[in-house]
């Protein structure tokens, strides 16, 4: 197989509204990422996205790229706050193996690591 060099950026805003229908999706209710009155009483000081917002981004970027990833080492590095830009990006390494990125506002890290991706199928 042939491995592309990059897979497309792939971009979301992490708004209000897409925190609301994340946890609803996820079943996930935690205040920190829907109050911002509890959450202006955390030391994020502000709501947070989910940090699987950020995974499920990346995934979707490589699926969208017409691979699957078949194994995955990843760090959740910093907050997303909402609100926030969030775009996933993946750079060949050597054999399949991919550097992953997603990063807010297109230059904070949020969540890094290595894949190896296989052809979907």
């Amino acid at each position: 197989m042939t491995y592309p060099d990059t897979i497309p950026a792939l971009t979301i805003q992490s708004t209000p509204e897409a925190a609301q229908a994340y946890a609803a999706l996820t079943q996930d209710w935690n205040p920190i990422h829907l109050d911002a009155d509890f959450a202006a009483d955390t030391p994020f000081g502000r709501p947070i996205a989910h940090g699987t917002m950020a995974l499920n981004l990346l995934v979707e970027a490589v699926a969208r790229a017409g691979l699957r990833i078949a194994d995955l080492d990843i760090r959740f590095s910093a907050p997303t706050y909402v609100g926030q830009s969030l775009t996933a990006t993946a750079r060949h390494q050597d054999a399949g193996s991919y550097e992953v990125t997603v990063l807010a506002e297109g230059e904070t890290p949020v969540l890094t690591g290595r894949a190896t991706l296989k052809a979907r199928g």
